[in-house]
């Protein structure tokens, strides 16, 4: 299966878009540098993008003049959950026959009702039974803790991909931090699928997102080695938002193949808040020396960064600055405890083989500091 890379835009209606010329949607897409497309091909149990008078099918040439610029092309469909298996055949029957690269289905309130996890299992099973190795992806809510009715674990499975919308609606400056907290919560949910995040390009009710919260988002999702990200519409962001689509054009969404730092790497394990992913950065008779005492050995650590992470339950850890000479790693960092305080934490590791060997660790409240 291709990992999709770059950056993607979904169509809602065709005809909205460049009045539905293939050739003109193609060579846009080109000159703004997207990888791929995700347009609507149906909607509950019945085709979409469809000319109800004559039968056109306004999907078809698109897909075919974008496939042949090399732009991928999946199709979305959204989904009620009343009608499970003519929801899927009408889903299978499209995918395979306009040939898409891949499938998202789009899941939302409908799916929040009583009794929807036995209708997405349904639906799900026609779908893969059917589909074959061809990628299938979520996208729906950004906060699972929001929405915990929705049936995640039944869609999740059958699925490779999760592309939830993140939308800080009614809100700024907080692109980067609503796509962590979306990371987050998405891996407690089972089973955890690779994220293709959705940003916004659109308006709505007054709100309108600022230029500089969707290039936040973009880069946060670079540093998190996300390797594509989506914006939601076309149709919006041509219409009503015509800066937005240059922002996004103008966008280097390339991810650089580099290997993050030692304390990059530890403070994102934290952010993680999986006690197992940091415990892995340490050898097995490592020892953490702290003022208070010092503990040995990975089952001590475990438990140390367990009290670590409960301690700020809330705030993301931020590195502040970090130092290296040779084997020897220093790096403060800033979090919030569950209290509200705000604490800054020095740290020193010594490493053997890119493994810490030992850590010397000291934390106080920003007020206190030296």
């Amino acid at each position: 299966m291709k990992t999709l890379t770059g950056k993607g835009y979904y169509i809602w209606i065709v005809s909205r878009c460049e009045k539905g010329d293939p050739e003109r949607i193609a060579a846009l897409a080109r000159e703004s540098q997207l990888t791929h497309v995700i347009i609507k091909i149906a909607d509950g149990a019945f085709p979409y993008n469809i000319n109800l008078n004559n039968g056109f099918d306004y999907v078809r040439p698109v897909i075919k003049k974008l496939q042949s610029q090399g732009i991928s092309v999946w199709g979305w469909h959204y989904v009620y959950g009343d009608h499970p298996q003519q929801e899927a055949e009408i889903a299978v029957k499209r995918s395979l026959e306009l040939g898409v690269d891949g499938y998202v289905v789009n899941a939302e309130k409908e799916y929040k009702l009583p009794n929807r996890a036995i209708a997405a299992s349904r639906f799900m099973n026609i779908l893969r039974s059917n589909l074959g190795s061809l990628p299938i992806a979520l996208s729906s809510y950004r906060y699972p803790s929001y929405h915990r009715s929705l049936p995640w674990t039944n869609f999740l499975d059958r699925c490779d991909y999760n592309m939830p919308q993140v939308y800080w609606m009614g809100s700024h400056g907080q692109a980067g931090a609503q796509l962590k907290r979306c990371i987050n919560e998405f891996k407690n949910i089972h089973p955890f699928r690779p994220i293709i995040p959705t940003g916004p390009t659109f308006k709505e009710w007054g709100w309108v997102p600022r230029e500089e919260d969707v290039i936040e988002f973009m880069q946060v999702a670079q540093e998190l080695n996300i390797p594509a990200v989506n914006f939601w519409s076309w149709d919006n962001a041509r219409r009503d938002l015509p800066s937005f689509w240059d922002l996004v054009r103008d966008y280097n969404y390339e991810l650089t193949p580099q290997v993050a730092s030692l304390p990059k790497r530890y403070i994102q394990a934290l952010n993680n808040r999986n006690p197992l992913e940091v415990v892995d950065f340490y050898r097995e008779n490592a020892v953490h020396i702290r003022s208070q005492n010092a503990i040995q050995g990975k089952t001590a650590i475990k438990a140390w960064v367990t009290t670590l992470l409960d301690e700020f339950p809330d705030g993301d850890f931020s590195l502040i600055s970090e130092t290296q000479n040779k084997n020897i790693h220093s790096f403060q960092w800033q979090a919030t405890d569950k209290s509200g305080m705000v604490f800054t934490g020095r740290e020193t590791l010594g490493t053997h083989e890119d493994q810490i060997s030992y850590q010397y660790s000291f934390f106080s409240p920003i007020e206190t500091a030296i």
